[in-house]
């Protein structure tokens, strides 16, 4: 846990202001084991593993938070802070903790993990294409959120640029994974993993230059919320980058492809599928600009039997023709977004 980062993180439970301790530090002063504390409601954050676990009480993982608890009792009590119960709840954020369920399972299982989805050809193909354009906006020495970081797909996308990363995950499992990347080597920016909750997010105001939410929305209980949450961390000037999955006409076509010959285990939420018109409802009532466009107008197994060098060919051709063209240019199977914050 990089320190630097604890003047924008903010308490889950009442957004007062955070301190950290350190009970362990890596050679590079990095935080191994500690704890993250509120000023204002008492309650504390562990950091174990460089890992950070900033959930409100409901969303926590009780078996964890014991456990250091009962490693660190005395530490913890010599700081004025006390054991709570968090059980307590859980039943109205059942649509996170199935999320947090469904990407731990992610993260290792024998039918396919993670990574192994953001392999294949198809994926590899889109994510390379999405993230060269988005790179090309990104000024050194800024702070960029990645909402929903997963294992550090898009992350590590921007660790050969010098900035500061900050991302975040529900699933401590994925988020294990990011941070044993990024420590693997050095890199030109310096990025912080952590786990927290995508439906409010833990930052101070206008914290940060950049914030990236790549096919997240869908699985967040309240879409609106948490575009309203980016429009607040984003400082004036900054640039949100998006792509969720577009309310398209060819989805029943994709959606029969997928019943014959599933690809990927897809857990969504309230809203699977996301519209031009949603975007703009969502960030009806904030200071930003919203820019949208749509790509993949060829299924996602096409690609995958053509292999990334030529499926990345076919995208380039079908997305140059499909975004010109009047009848098809709003209903490629992903929708890009892109918002100035005024």
């Amino acid at each position: 846990m990089k320190e630097d980062v604890i003047a924008r993180l903010r308490c889950p439970a009442c957004y007062g202001l955070l301190d950290i301790n350190a009970f362990k530090r890596d050679s590079d002063d990095t935080v191994e084991i500690g704890v993250v504390s509120c000023s204002h409601c008492s309650r504390w954050y562990p950091i174990e593993g460089f890992l950070l676990e900033l959930l409100p009480d409901k969303l926590a993982y009780v078996s964890d938070r014991r456990a250091f608890w009962h490693s660190h009792e005395a530490k913890l009590l010599s700081l004025g802070l006390t054991w709570r119960e968090l059980d307590s709840q859980r039943d109205a954020v059942q649509s996170q903790l199935k999320q947090q369920s469904h990407f731990d399972w992610y993260a290792a299982n024998e039918q396919q993990t993670y990574e192994s989805y953001e392999q294949m050809p198809f994926w590899r193909a889109v994510d390379e294409k999405i993230f060269s354009q988005w790179r090309s906006e990104i000024e050194p020495q800024r702070w960029l959120l990645d909402v929903g970081c997963a294992q550090g797909r898009s992350s590590h996308r921007f660790l050969e640029m010098p900035i500061s990363i900050v991302g975040f995950d529900i699933s401590k499992e994925l988020v294990r994974q990011a941070i044993a990347t990024y420590r693997r080597k050095q890199h030109a920016a310096t990025a912080t993993f952590f786990v927290a909750d995508g439906s409010s997010l833990p930052f101070a105001d206008e914290s940060f230059d950049y914030v990236l939410i790549y096919g997240v929305l869908h699985h967040l209980p309240d879409p609106a919320q948490t575009c309203a949450e980016v429009a607040r961390i984003l400082k004036p000037g900054g640039i949100y980058f998006g792509s969720e999955n577009n309310q398209t006409v060819f989805r029943k076509i994709f959606d029969m492809l997928m019943k014959i010959l599933p690809l990927w285990h897809e857990e969504a939420g309230a809203q699977p599928l996301i519209g031009d018109k949603n975007i703009r409802d969502w960030f009806n009532n904030s200071e930003m600009t919203l820019e949208t466009s749509t790509r993949v107008f060829v299924p996602p197994h096409l690609v995958n039997i053509l292999g990334s060098r030529l499926g990345t060919g076919l995208l380039s051709v079908t997305d140059g023709v499909g975004g010109r063209l009047p009848l098809l240019r709003n209903n490629g199977g992903l929708i890009m977004l892109r918002a100035v914050k005024r």
